[in-house]
């Protein structure tokens, strides 16, 4: 009876042992896996980015619901496999210029965010223009609630004093657009260094004032620099070998001639209102899906040289677990058998 056992025993040992070497060869490994919108999404940039004007807007998060980018985040949740986190990083602040920009980006502060980005959507340039241009507005012609302009006189535009003023802040734009130039490349320059293969998304800058007719002059001064800021935009999309520097998106053909149905401007406030940032993010949307994109996922991978079915870690460590428990039984048996004898 003993012999027996003892027999069943080692063909059980015999049979665990085969079990570990034929299954041992399964493994975990990280794949990548294509998918046509990013998984990481980092958006830098000005105040419209940032979704200032927009109700719910604090500036301490990634932005209002009503965002751009947040209605991107969400979208792009809904569309990637459950195994894909969507990441959103909202890094744009309220009244930065390309100065602002290219300093956060040299300072390293936000390398972590550039360095993991599966795509990056920049707005930048508007406040390099303007800013002196709402300085003049605001503080040379007094405008500064929408009852002040409904109040407006246009011939306080033609006071020799303010003509003064306007060719002064059209001095200061001019400087500021060779300026944006210069940092456009550093900023890209940048970007590319830190993140060699994430996409860039470059959008243009929209004129805020081209439906108010009490400012109808200023508009269309404002307006020809905007077109060269967007000159520049387009311009410097390519380097001068034909490799793509970013892809442009076109916002401010879109907003052209629609600024009081697309921003807050009615208000006095030059951000997108609700449907503005529909618009944006429509269009940001469409230049993201001409590239292809991917994420990493930890999946068991089966040898390619065996034909005998694989079994997963987890099953591996039972069987290691059978194998020595039968070899302990095995062996408590003889020595059992062993002691007895020897009485």
């Amino acid at each position: 009876m003993f012999k027996r056992i003892i027999s069943s025993l080692l063909v059980c040992v015999i049979a665990v042992s085969f079990s570990i070497t034929c299954f041992a060869d399964t493994s975990m490994q990280v794949v990548k896996k294509e998918v046509d919108v990013p998984p990481n999404l980092v958006v830098l940039g000005d105040s419209i980015a940032a979704g200032v004007g927009l109700e719910g807007y604090t500036g301490t998060d990634n932005g209002p619901k009503g965002c751009y980018a947040s209605i991107l985040a969400e979208k792009y949740t809904k569309e990637l496999p459950e195994s894909c986190t969507m990441k959103l990083s909202n890094k744009a602040v309220s009244g930065f210029t390309s100065d602002d920009l290219l300093g956060s980006l040299t300072n390293a502060s936000l390398d972590k965010y550039v360095l993991s980005s599966s795509a990056i959507v920049i707005s930048i340039g508007g406040n390099d223009i303007m800013r002196p241009a709402l300085d003049f507005v605001e503080n040379d012609l007094g405008l500064k609630t929408p009852e002040d302009m409904k109040n407006f006189s246009k011939a306080k535009l033609m006071l020799p004093s303010n003509l003064v003023k306007i060719n002064e802040k059209l001095e200061q734009i001019s400087t500021n657009l060779q300026k944006f130039a210069s940092n456009l490349d550093k900023i890209i320059g940048y970007i590319r260094d830190k993140a060699p293969n994430t996409v860039i998304v470059m959008q243009t800058v929209y004129n805020p004032l081209d439906s108010n007719e009490s400012l109808a002059m200023i508009s269309q001064t404002i307006g020809e620099k905007i077109d060269e800021l967007n000159k520049i935009i387009n311009d410097h999309a390519k380097k001068e070998n034909g490799e793509q520097n970013y892809i442009v998106c076109d916002v401010h053909t879109a907003f052209a001639g629609k600024s009081s149905e697309y921003t807050n401007i009615d208000k006095y406030d030059i951000h997108p209102n609700a449907e503005g940032h529909k618009v944006i993010s429509e269009l940001v949307d469409k230049q993201l899906r001409t590239s292809k994109y991917s994420f990493e996922e930890m999946v068991e991978v089966k040898s390619d040289d065996s034909k005998t079915p694989k079994m997963s870690n987890t099953r591996i460590y039972i069987t290691v677990g059978l194998f020595f428990g039968g070899f302990f039984i095995l062996f408590a048996l003889v020595f059992i058998k062993f002691k007895r004898s020897t009485h």
